[in-house]
């Protein structure tokens, strides 16, 4: 319908702008330009749709390579078959390798591994070298991807009322953040400790006992930080980015991560 307007609006200028040709070849001249504009029209059309077709087809079956798909859908495309005394992963239809039962644990595969292995530890769904192989001695426990934390005292401190102090020294017992002598060395062994001073029941007497301050207590618990991503305390046993656990998808028990 919008053709044909536009075909006798274009008639129409023609005429009145070229009033010396012929009504016929104005008609074929009008045509020749309606007719060339439907061509364009429907090649443009069709052009761009089947390029947007192309583009989104090659978009669909070729990604790009640094697009990890992994993060899109986990594990939940992956399946893991035993066969004999061979276990295999597959992330959707794609093999990603196989080992034998018997030394599963650990065995890694481009993103994913089967279970830690010996020297790793299991956080969320992630395998970390142990931190008690990464950090120093006295903090064992892994409680982030960069982050190992100790767990009680150092040998310089004693534990009293949940925090942690510096031990007192020789003939005095901590009571919080105070260090108080024994009444039996500072004022003899006939008196008894009555908390803030000692006391001799005969004949009576009390005696000051001394003390000193040690200072503020700290949490058992502390955290040591690493690193950022993959580095720091935040690797694998063979020093790379953590892989994810894939043995929960096993037919079979491995026995990894106990």
């Amino acid at each position: 319908m919008k053709i044909l307007v536009f075909f006798f609006m274009t008639l129409s200028v023609c005429a009145l702008a070229m009033p010396s040709m012929s009504i016929g070849v104005c008609v074929n001249v009008c045509s020749l330009y309606v007719i060339s504009m439907i061509g364009t029209k429907s090649y443009n059309r069709d052009h761009y749709s089947n390029r947007n077709k192309v583009t989104n087809m090659n978009n669909e079956t070729s990604p790009p390579e640094e697009r990890s798909l992994v993060h899109k859908s986990g594990i939940r495309d992956v399946t893991v078959t035993v066969h004999g005394n061979k276990i295999c992963v597959y992330y959707e239809i794609t093999l990603f390798g196989c080992t034998n039962l018997s030394n599963a644990c650990g065995f890694k595969m481009q993103w994913f591994t089967l279970g830690c292995a010996d020297d790793e530890e299991l956080l969320l769904g992630m395998c970390f070298k142990k931190c008690s192989l990464l950090a120093n001695k006295d903090f064992p426990l892994r409680t982030g991807p960069n982050t190992c934390a100790r767990n009680g005292c150092t040998s310089s401190q004693e534990y009293d009322a949940g925090l942690c102090y510096p031990k007192c020294k020789e003939y005095y017992i901590g009571v919080a953040t105070v260090c108080w002598g024994y009444c039996s060395k500072f004022c003899g062994k006939d008196y008894t400790d009555m908390g803030l001073y000692c006391y001799r029941w005969w004949p009576p007497h009390a005696c000051s006992k001394p003390s000193y301050g040690r200072g503020v207590g700290s949490l058992p618990y502390q955290p040591w930080t690493n690193g950022l991503q993959c580095n720091g305390f935040g690797v694998n046993n063979e020093g790379k980015c953590p892989l994810e656990d894939v043995s929960s998808k096993s037919p079979v028990d491995l026995g990894c991560n106990k």
